[in-house]
């Protein structure tokens, strides 16, 4: 729904692109120092207040900064805006900064409305929102139902949706159906005439047989791994022992999961980003995938021990760990499937089910041995977030840790990656620091790579299937 209200100074367009979004060009100027941004003119936004460079310097000034979640965007980033004209901004950069146009068109930077966000306070997001995007708020009951009617004096389209005007449905509805039977019967009686997110393995090949329902599919945004502590204060030998870790990661068969659990849909993960970005190319010595010889030579040659009990010892240490999840049930599928076949060279992952405040909880305090994990982002910074030790608001989310070698290497090449002076540079930077996780931290194993997948009634016209959301002002019915 958010992309239906809001829209983005950029864009990525279908293919993940940049593209101009709020803006009609940008460049960067001054050795990179500066990004002059040309904004578009007669953007208003749904209470009628007019979009111009002052609003562009509130925005990044005050609104991105002083959010919880945003505030990385730009501080430390971002040293001023300047107002130039009416609709140009001069944004003075601490330093180059090729990966600011990316942040800006994530999801987290969609524009609203200053005036309705100052008006509503705590309320804003709440029971209103505004943004100049082609549908404005309507009503909304409570977290499942919200209703968005068409912005009839929208005409600001970006050139790479390929529509023009005011979007064609009047009313759009958004609900949130969580269980899977009542959903899928949603839209195969009619009642619901899309799923967005959430269609369950086991129905796209019939979806995909049936004339009245059109499935998209495309590479996704997201990756499955299990997740290791690498502090040895909460998580002990795990966290101490490389090769134990390294000989979990190649036990997991990701194929037999994909074809299995998955029905096929998307790829075996082989590294710690989704195919979509493009430091995940790296060289395939670095990757990780099924090899059970390996993965017993690697146990052996760190000294462990199957016991008569099968679980392997070494110095006195079981390689027994708990591994926490949540009770959704692809994480309990996935927790019962890495317990199956851990325990073929010896080791004893222990499913230990939670809710999803208790996980999250749980990893801000580091309090974890083993983790069914996963996420879903665009670029490599998430490599910032998980494993770099001087991450905000959760330091170390994997437990890394500063003094310790390895660590302050990896903490080395991330910093390398994210304070790059161009986007090349960024992802060989970026590059280099993903090969040394996969070879000398391994704070993960990685498993799946989904796909993102939506099916539509196919009375439903004019659809675009876009990963980051949906393009709402082209559906019409």
């Amino acid at each position: 729904p958010a992309r239906d209200i809001y829209q983005n100074l950029v864009d990525r367009d279908y293919d993940m692109k940049l593209q101009p979004g709020m803006l009609k060009s940008w460049s960067f100027e001054n050795d990179n120092s500066d990004l002059v941004m040309t904004l578009r003119e007669g953007i208003t936004f749904h209470d009628g207040s007019s979009f111009d460079a002052s609003h562009v310097k509130w925005f990044m000034m005050d609104y991105l900064m002083n959010g919880s979640g945003t505030s990385y965007m730009v501080d430390g980033v971002v040293d001023d805006v300047v107002i130039e004209d009416t609709y140009t901004a001069r944004v003075k950069l601490a330093n180059p900064a090729p990966n600011l146009l990316w942040n800006l068109s994530s999801g987290y930077a969609a524009v609203p409305s200053k005036g309705a966000y100052e008006k509503h306070g705590d309320d804003y997001g709440r029971s209103i929102a505004v943004g100049s995007g082609p549908y404005k708020w309507k009503t909304r009951d409570g977290d499942r139902h919200l209703v968005l009617e068409r912005f009839e004096e929208y005409d600001w389209s970006p050139d790479w949706i390929g529509h023009e005007g005011a979007g064609n449905a009047k009313e759009i509805t958004y609900d949130v159906i969580t269980g899977t039977a009542s959903r899928t019967a949603a839209i195969e009686t009619g009642e619901a005439d899309a799923i967005l997110t959430g269609l369950p393995p086991t129905k796209v090949q019939s979806y995909e047989n049936n004339d009245e329902i059109t499935v998209y599919r495309a590479d996704g945004r997201q990756i499955r791994w299990l997740g290791f502590n690498l502090n040895p204060e909460k998580a002990g030998v795990i966290a101490e022992d490389l090769n134990l870790r390294k000989a979990i990661s190649y036990a997991i068969d990701r194929k037999s999961i994909v074809d299995g659990l998955f029905q096929g849909l998307g790829q075996p993960g082989v590294n710690l980003l989704p195919p979509t970005v493009p430091s995940q190319d790296i060289s395939d010595e670095y990757n990780h995938s099924f090899d059970l010889d390996k993965s017993k030579s690697l146990m052996e040659d760190a000294g462990w021990t199957v016991n008569p009990g099968g679980v392997s010892t070494k110095d006195g240490e079981e390689a027994s760990f708990e591994l926490l999840t949540t009770n959704a049930s692809t994480a309990r599928n996935l927790a019962t499937i890495y317990q199956e076949q851990a325990s073929k060279i010896g080791v004893e992952l222990k499913p230990k089910v939670v809710d999803e405040a208790t996980v999250q909880s749980r990893i801000k305090d580091g309090d974890f041995e083993t983790i069914v994990e996963g996420y879903t982002w665009q670029n490599a910074d998430i490599l910032d977030w998980f494993f770099a030790f001087d991450m905000t608001p959760y330091p170390a989310w994997f437990g890394v840790q500063e003094g310790r070698e390895e660590d302050m290497r990896a903490n080395e090449l991330i910093e390398a990656g994210m304070s790059a002076g161009s986007w090349e540079d960024r992802i060989q930077k970026f590059k280099k620091a993903h090969e040394y996780l996969m070879e000398n931290l391994v704070p993960a194993a990685p498993v799946h790579y989904p796909e993102g997948i939506s099916a539509v009634r196919s009375e439903v016209e004019g659809y675009e299937f876009y990963t980051l959301g949906t393009t709402a002002e082209t559906i019409s019915k």
